[in-house]
């Protein structure tokens, strides 16, 4: 008897180990996927907060904002431009670029929406590591991005990051592709004019046109390799309101229902996962002890012969 409850113990403490083993391996599998979602979901609800937050300005706050922006763009007639990756741990934003294009005061200057990849992200001041790794940075040097003649905003992101996809579609653009930028309630397109591969140290692509629009996006190419720059710039076009809510991602959608009812929905599927993964494991053991029970009588039967 003694034997039969430890031998039933062992059981469980196999079946559970299999459990656990089995949810270490699944979450290493999926963690590129559900740190992806978490994080499109992460940025819709930035983009939200943020769109929030400038309905509420007061018209002098709004019209501030505006202003400062545009005397900052047009006392910056020139590009300064440096490589939006040498990833340099010290980086600081210089004044007044800190405060200016700030409704919130937490740094977000708008969000760029890219339909052709389903990307809605939000757009920070500067380019440090915190920035890159979870949305898309400002190139502090260049225009910033509220459109305007003689005007060139540039904007950065990774690709290929095992916890958020950002620019990683970014080579599936063509010319005649559309994005909008967000900025303070306003909505300014683009239409992709030129694409180019280039060097780090290669930036006559990224200066100002006199008289032109321009915005241009850039992140690291080849996949993995990441030794060159990808240059995708867009002209201003006329923006045209489309509906795109079928086009949103399941994070996206998730993003403006109650943060509440989100955990609640991924507590009941975890624990829906863990109940399933129980008994399947609860039904081999069942069907495993049923076989070693029919070998047993087989070879009773054949003792008795």
């Amino acid at each position: 008897m003694a034997k039969k409850k430890k031998k039933k113990k062992s059981n469980v403490v196999l079946n559970i180990i299999i459990v656990l083993v089995f949810l270490a391996g699944a979450g290493v599998f999926l963690y590129p996927t559900i740190s992806d979602m978490w994080n499109q979901y992460r940025n819709a609800q930035l983009v939200s907060k943020y769109e929030e937050a400038v309905t509420e300005l007061s018209d002098n706050d709004y019209d501030r904002l505006w202003k400062e922006a545009k005397e900052y763009n047009a006392g910056h007639p020139v590009n300064a431009i440096v490589d939006a990756f040498e990833e340099e741990d010290t980086y600081e934003l210089s004044h007044p670029y800190d405060r200016v294009l700030d409704p919130n005061g937490d740094g977000l200057m708008g969000s760029i929406e890219i339909p052709k990849i389903k990307a809605r992200l939000a757009i920070y001041h500067g380019l440090s590591k915190t920035v890159l790794e979870k949305g898309v940075g400002h190139v502090e040097g260049t225009s910033l991005p509220i459109g305007g003649r003689s005007t060139h905003a540039v904007l950065a992101a990774h690709r290929g990051l095992p916890n958020a996809k950002l620019f990683t579609d970014l080579d599936q653009m063509e010319k005649g592709d559309i994005f909008i930028l967000h900025i303070l309630g306003k909505h300014l397109a683009y239409k992709v004019d030129q694409i180019k591969t280039v060097l780090p140290d290669e930036t006559s692509d990224l200066d100002i046109i006199e008289g032109e629009d321009h915005v241009t996006l850039i992140t690291c190419t080849p996949y993995g390799v990441n030794t060159h720059r990808l240059l995708v710039r867009g002209v201003r076009t006329k923006y045209v309101v489309e509906d795109t809510k079928n086009d949103e991602t399941i994070p996206q959608k998730l993003a403006v229902v109650d943060p509440k009812r989100v955990l609640a929905g991924g507590a009941a599927v975890l624990v829906v996962l863990i109940l399933l993964i129980y008994l399947i494991v609860r039904y081999r053991d069942k069907k495993r002890k049923k076989k070693q029970l029919s070998e047993r009588k087989e070879e009773a039967e054949s003792d008795e012969k």
